[in-house]
């Protein structure tokens, strides 16, 4: 897995990846192994759930559709539960008065199930991910609605018990976005990227174009158009070609066979090695080369360009983007299509990711401290220490111990276990249009 969609190249298919496709186990597969019970909820890509020591309600990917052929839960039964929170996975629109009001709601829903279950039994580990926060900052950046969705936060974690150590993290940060660069279409502008059949298009997407152009022109988003005539005309979606082509639907518009180059959103690139053979690392760089140089209205579009073998290391590197492209301040990386390769800003987002997060450590035994910049790697091995676990010989992260008053004794190392599943990525449907929903595939 490298990103929400990955791009299998010898299909030339976008693929879904899911609890399955990883070759790795979890945090908590590993404090089972030391007879240490776990609460986790709502964790991204954690569908289909896995047997543990303890209980678990899958987060996004999961289906949305409560259906108990199909538990979101370990065990199964618990599902049963989940009626009493009237659990919702997922939602349609944050930006509808409606829809940011039931994100509030799930936003509690996850904390008032983890308060009833602690009350419930006893767990050594809880692990909860609180993902719309995430959504609304995406959409409202650092507006009112984020910072109430922050004070539900707030007041939740401050029900739980005193004597619970906290370990408050995220995976990112945000930045403003004002532009977005459509990599796909500079790929397509400059040959790398060959639509699926080409010569017939022009007309089209002169059409195409100049509609969406007119729609920007006025303030309206061409999505929430696109989004309403599908909600109210049967089969628009299916019948209309028009923009912005969506990244989850950018594999369907491309001749791969005949393309050297395909992005998704957020930075990812692949090349057709079977296409390019032994011009393969000649083309790279050029890419990479045109990339780094490129400027739109005099500024910088792209911070920084790495090649995938550079960041990324183990048995799937194949399988991996060729280039990573980490966008300049106020740009957003777009990985569908529209009619030009610079845009004022084709998602909804006011926000993008940041590299930067945030990690906060709270309890009676943490000292406080600066930490300075410290890894999201360093999570796992932290709690498994913190646990008196041994960490696993491949686990890239370093445990964080200076906060500690008293951190347990280190008992080294183990080998790492075997994942009880097999790597499955699909082609997932449901989890591209709840993707594309809240802005990542827009």
């Amino acid at each position: 897995m490298f990103w929400w969609l990955d791009f299998d190249r010898e299909r030339g298919v976008l693929t879904t990846p899911d609890a399955r496709s990883f070759d790795t186990a979890d945090v908590w597969d590993y404090l089972s192994d030391e007879g240490i019970r776990s609460a986790v909820v709502n964790v991204p890509l954690t569908y289909p759930p896995g047997p543990l020591d303890g209980m678990m309600v899958s987060g996004f990917g999961a289906p949305f559709e409560l259906d108990i052929s199909s538990s979101i839960t370990h065990p199964p039964s618990f599902q049963d539960r989940l009626e009493e929170y009237d659990w919702q996975v997922t939602i349609d629109d944050v930006t509808t008065d409606h829809g940011l009001e039931r994100t509030y709601d799930i936003i509690r829903s996850r904390f008032e199930l983890l308060l009833d279950v602690l009350a419930e039994d006893e767990y050594d580990y809880v692990h909860l991910t609180v993902f719309y926060i995430n959504v609304l900052q995406h959409k409202f950046g650092d507006g009112p609605e984020t910072r109430r969705g922050w004070e539900i936060i707030d007041e939740y974690v401050g029900k739980l018990d005193d004597d619970l150590t906290k370990i408050v993290y995220s995976d990112h940060g945000h930045s403003a976005v004002e532009y977005s660069f459509v990599v796909n279409r500079y790929l397509q502008e400059r040959g790398y990227l060959v639509l699926d059949d080409e010569g017939n298009r022009p007309i089209e997407e002169a059409v195409m174009g100049g509609t969406y152009r007119a729609l920007k022109s006025v303030g309206v988003s061409p999505n929430r158009v696109a989004r309403l005539l599908s909600n109210v005309v049967p089969g628009f979606a299916d019948r209309s070609p028009g923009y912005p082509i969506p990244t989850a639907e950018v594999d369907e518009r491309i001749d791969w066979s005949a393309s050297t180059a395909l992005a998704v959103s957020q930075g990812p690139v692949y090349l057709n090695r079977d296409r390019l053979d032994g011009d393969y690392e000649r083309v790279r760089e050029s890419i990479a080369d045109e990339l780094r140089s490129l400027t739109h209205d005099g500024r910088p579009v792209v911070d920084e360009v790495r090649y995938g073998a550079d960041v990324y290391d183990g048995d799937h590197v194949d399988a991996g983007p060729d280039l990573l492209l980490v966008p300049a301040d106020g740009w957003e990386l777009y990985g569908g299509l529209t009619p030009t390769a610079f845009e004022r800003s084709v998602s909804s987002w006011t926000s993008g990711n940041h590299p930067v997060g945030m990690l906060v450590l709270h309890g009676d035994d943490v000292s406080s401290t600066d930490l300075g910049e410290r890894s999201l790697l360093d999570v796992m091995p932290t709690a498994l220490r913190y646990l008196g676990c041994r960490v696993p010989t491949d686990v890239d992260g370093v445990a964080i111990t200076e906060p500690f008053d008293a951190p347990e004794e280190e008992r080294g190392y183990r080998e790492p276990i075997e994942p009880s599943s097999s790597r499955n990525l699909i082609d997932g449907a449901e989890m591209r249009s709840r993707l594309r929903d809240i802005g990542y595939l827009e």
